[in-house]
């Protein structure tokens, strides 16, 4: 076989509802889209467009490939692809919906609290045709996103925080739990000191649930196999930790198939510690295999889709008794990878040893990727989840606590 067309066929859904301080918003939105692809042993092209013009994009592609000089008689291997049809998760019942985020404002506001609620219904279908194989692959996904914001005036400042939940199958009453942690995290707020330049240096850490989910994030960025800098195969990057990127965990982005219609298999990508595979599309297989090929209407970019990392047995009391004194960080403003450090920004931490616990604001907490084999320490027994957007795309996070030695400067 040579080179071959992935037709994919895409429709999308989206209903918005929002309360923002007594204003209600109703917003839908639908849209159809096509995409082809070309494949060739070592490029993709690509041509998209609203609608379903197949006829049209093929002769788009084709004309880029002559153009370009676009090799499309170079023999391929025998491609692996997924056939039949698939759905995933429910939507939320619209009412449901609405007293969800009613609900959350008027608990909020009661406690004197401004609130930004918002939930999304999502729909996606997607059918994809490969006829050079008699392929035909569809999914239909559903995603119910909650998203809220919230804030108070304290001392003449703004505090200021956020989260979010994704719904699986049915209507779960998580206002209460929501509400408590949205106070929690304005209270810390409130009470948060800036963090004394006199401590900065290394500290023990713990990474409880965005900020244990983002540093695995920034992690698997240096698994990808299409990226120049990777973290090399067979380095050890900690004691008996294991990566996975799963499609079969029960979250809200297991699948039976990728952007490429390849089939889905669980991918090991670090195994007691070492590095041992990397996210792999059809362009960058080597000796391993495809899978992990993202993105509809680009070159196929090496991403996960749901990232799990197997827990440990350390619990935070453990670490408080073990340490004499530590930093937890919780929720996060950002996290990414520069100058060859994994660098976290928190929204707020806590400072713990024997004597005091004091919320502490305006620092970061960074760790060298070269050093991670002797920076992590332990993984807890509570593990987190997280769900965001990277490139417009959906991805979930499954991390476990984590004890880290970390360079603390504000």
């Amino acid at each position: 076989m040579k080179a071959f067309i992935i037709k994919s066929a895409i429709v999308e859904e989206t209903l918005e509802v929002a309360y923002r301080d007594g204003s209600i918003e109703d917003n839908r939105f639908a849209s159809e889209y096509s995409s082809v692809k070309l494949y060739t042993p070592y490029n993709v092209v690509v041509a998209s467009a609203q609608g379903k013009k197949f006829d049209e994009l093929e002769s788009i592609v084709m004309k880029h490939a002559r153009t370009f000089g676009v090799s499309i008689n170079v023999e391929l291997p025998e491609q692996n692809f997924y056939k039949g049809s698939v759905s995933f998760n429910n939507p939320v019942d619209y009412d449901d919906a609405l007293e969800i985020i009613k609900k959350i404002c008027s608990e909020l506001k009661s406690k004197g609290f401004g609130c930004e609620s918002i939930f999304i219904i999502r729909r996606s279908r997607v059918k994809h045709i490969v006829e050079e194989y008699g392929v035909e692959a569809i999914e239909d996904r559903w995603l119910n996103e909650l998203y809220v914001y919230s804030y108070a005036i304290h001392a003449g400042q703004l505090l200021s925080t956020g989260l979010n939940y994704v719904f699986m199958d049915k209507h779960v009453d998580i206002s209460e739990d929501i509400v408590e942690k949205i106070q929690y995290m304005l209270m810390n707020q409130a009470k948060a000191r800036r963090f004394n330049p006199v401590y900065i240096g290394p500290w023990i850490v713990v990474l409880k649930n965005d900020a244990a989910c983002s540093l695995y994030h920034e992690i698997a960025h240096l698994l990808e196999a299409d990226e120049p800098l990777k973290i090399g195969l067979n380095t050890r990057i900690g004691d008996g930790i294991r990566i996975y990127e799963d499609p079969f965990y029960p979250g809200p982005l297991r699948r039976l198939f990728d952007d490429e219609v390849y089939p889905a298999w669980r991918r090991t990508l670090i195994e007691d510690g070492f590095v041992v595979d990397y996210l792999r599309s059809r362009l960058c297989v080597d000796e391993s295999k495809a899978g992990n090929g993202r993105g509809l209407f680009t070159k196929p970019k090496s991403m996960y889709h749901q990232l799990v990392v197997k827990p440990g047995d350390w619990s935070l009391d453990e670490a408080e008794n073990e340490f004499k004194k530590i930093i937890v960080v919780e929720n996060i403003v950002k996290a990414e990878t520069y100058n060859g450090l994994i660098r976290i920004f928190p929204e707020i931490a806590v400072l713990k040893d024997k004597e005091r616990v004091q919320p502490v604001k305006s620092l970061e907490v960074a760790v060298p990727i070269a050093q991670l084999n002797k920076s992590i320490i332990g993984l807890g027994e509570e593990i987190y989840t997280r769900f965001s957007y990277e490139k417009n795309l959906p991805i979930y996070d499954v991390a476990p606590l984590t004890i880290i030695e970390m360079r603390v400067r504000s």
